[in-house]
This record gives C-alpha cells, structure tokens and sequence, in this order.
C-alpha cells in the first residue's frame, strides 16, 4: 500500500471520529442526549462533565478501533476499503455505546437535581415565509452541477475513439461499453438528484414563530435554511467534480495521483467548510433553534436522535444538534424518503466499489 492511499484511508477516518466526538458540543444547550434540561442546568458542572465524558470516551474508542484497524491494514492491504468501511461502522456504534452511557448520566443528574423543562406551547406557524424570503437557493443554481456533470459526458462522446478497449484502475480492468463509460456520470446524476429534493425539503421545512420575538425567531430561521442550503450545494458541486475527475483517470488515463489530490481536496474542503458553518452559526446563535412540539423529550427515540411524532403533521424539523434537520419517522412519507435515500446509496456504492476499492489496495 502505496503512502497516498495510507493518507486518504487515515484522513477519511480521523474526520468521521472528529464528527463523531465533537457533535455533542454543537446543537441545542439545553438538550443533553435527548433529555431536555432548564436554561440553569447550563451553568452546572454536571453537565459539562457529561459532555466532557463522552467526547474523551468516543476519542478513546477512535484510537483504540483505528490502531486495530491500522494493524489489520498491514497485514492485508489488499483490503483497504473494507478496512475503512469496518472501521467507521466499529467507531459509529462504539459512538452509540457512549451516547447511551451519557443519556443514561443526564436522566439520573436530571432525576437527583430535580430539574423540570417547561417546553413552550404558545407557537406561531408562518405559512408565506417561504415564499416572501426565498430561504433557499433556487434550483437553478443546480445548473451549474449539471454543466459539470454535461461537460464529462461530451467529452467522453468526443473522445469515444481514443478510449482504450479495456480499462484499467489500479488492478482493476473492465471492457469498453457505454455502461462503464458514463457509470459515474449516473452517480452524478444521483448526487444532483438528492441534493435538489433535500433542497426542496429545507425550503418547505416549518417556519415555527416565537410570539415574543417573532422578526427574531423568523431571521434566525432563514438565514439557517439559507445557509444550509449553500452548503449542501456547494458539496453537491465538489462530488460531481470529483466523480468528473475520478471518470477522466479511468477512461483517459490521467496521473492516477489526481485521484488521491482530487480527494483529498473534496474532504479538506467538506470538513473546513462544515465546522466553519457550525462555528459561525454558533456565534451568532443561529444553531438554537426550537420548534413545539419537537423539543417535548418524549418524541425523541433511539438516544434522542430519531423524532417520532405522529401528532405532528410536519415531515422534517430542526435537529436537536443544532444543524440542519430530521425526519419525522412517524409521517407517512418518511418512509419513502428514507428508502429512496438507501437506494441511492446502495447504487453509488454498487458502482463505485469496484474502483476506489482497487485503488486502495
């Protein structure tokens, strides 16, 4: 195994580790794992110990999963992306093991200090912010993702003759046929696809009024779309680059070292990208945001993750994390959201295993 891929495989794991010890510092301060806590309980030492407890029990849980991996690595580098794979799996419910300890401490400190939550109930719902503040982008901007993704797929028309009958990545070879040519391009398509409805999705997102600060609350809560929304287009942007790239190495033989830079670039740039988002929201307070009913603790199953509400006709509120937002998995149409996501994922996957799998041996 080559340093390059050494470096993406270790990166690619040290940013999901990152993610995973350092959510519990971002969302709503009065929201501990679910278990919603009085606007005293912040000054509590308490709490921030159980904060404390579980980002060192996670980063612990990290080392201790990557250095198996690693080792794991070293003796059978052939199986890099599985490696990978396990390891981010291993480390996401060795997360969950440490958030179910930690909402287990916030009931008992919530129980011992006797701590009540009065969620407010008097709401506003505002029907025509929507449509008087355009919070999202408009789909348009999309166009610019599909110029890309239209650009790969002409030159690949116009190169049809020079590209070679078999295809090489790595270990990897494959015949010429129109399905290995603009198989990334479907993934791209997928990438557009989804980025477009989630979109969709945050502009039709409930805008929930503070009757005490009702120009305040609605602010807060477009400039949050808004800037989601740029986000989640701008990923969208750097993946179907990325795919452009990933295309243009298998089929014209450009340096496969692109690969590697070309990736690198994509994760340097989500992961920079995404924290500053979330420390800017922060400072300015944007990340608090509270929608009734979907702050009752009731509501939130699964170690306060997944919101089920069947008496809410709403599809997707704000996330206790303080970024973006979740599903209702009690609405109907959840359910369909949710396969068409792991269809989407299972395809991705199903196409583009055979190529960064043989790169990363």
């Amino acid at each position: 195994m080559t340093q390059e891929q050494m470096i993406i495989i270790s990166s690619s794991y040290l940013m999901i580790a990152l993610m995973l010890s350092l959510q519990v510092y971002t969302g709503l301060r009065t929201v501990l794992f679910g278990i919603v806590l009085p606007e005293e309980a912040l000054k509590d030492p308490s709490v921030r110990a159980i904060r404390r407890n579980y980002a060192l029990l996670t980063s612990i849980f990290a080392a201790f999963i990557g250095g198996a991996c690693l080792f794991w690595l070293r003796h059978q580098p052939a199986r890099g992306l599985l490696i990978l794979t396990s390891s981010i799996l291993l480390l996401m419910i060795a997360s969950s093991f440490a958030a179910r300890l930690s909402r287990i401490s916030a009931q008992h400190l919530k129980a011992a200090r006797g701590w009540k939550a009065v969620v407010q109930k008097k709401r506003t719902a505002s029907l025509t912010a929507g449509r008087m503040h355009s919070p999202v982008l408009s789909s348009w901007w999309y166009s610019a993702n599909a110029g890309v993704m239209s650009l790969c797929i002409l030159l690949a028309i116009a190169r049809w003759d020079t590209i070679p009958q078999v295809l090489h990545l790595g270990n990897c070879s494959f015949y010429k046929t129109g399905w290995t040519v603009f198989s990334l391009n479907f993934v791209q398509v997928l990438n557009i696809t989804v980025f477009v409805c989630y979109n969709l999705l945050i502009s039709r997102a409930r805008t929930s009024l503070d009757p005490q600060d009702r120009e305040g609350s609605l602010q807060k809560q477009l400039k949050h779309k808004r800037i989601h929304s740029l986000l989640a287009w701008s990923a969208s942007l750097l993946m179907v680059i990325f795919y452009g790239v990933t295309q243009a190495i298998t089929l014209y033989g450009w340096k496969g070292n692109l690969l590697f830079l070309s990736g690198m670039s994509l994760c340097t740039a989500l992961l920079v990208a995404l924290f500053g988002v979330i420390l800017y929201m922060r400072i300015k307070g944007i990340d608090q945001l509270r929608d009734v009913p979907s702050l009752e603790e009731k509501h939130w199953k699964w170690l306060g993750r997944l919101y089920v509400n069947p008496e809410d006709p709403a599809l997707i509120v704000p996330n206790t994390r303080g970024f973006g937002w979740t599903i209702n998995w009690a609405n109907s149409r959840s359910k369909i959201i949710i396969s068409a996501i792991l269809a989407v994922l299972v395809i991705e996957f199903i196409i583009c295993y055979p190529i960064f799998n043989k790169y990363l041996q």
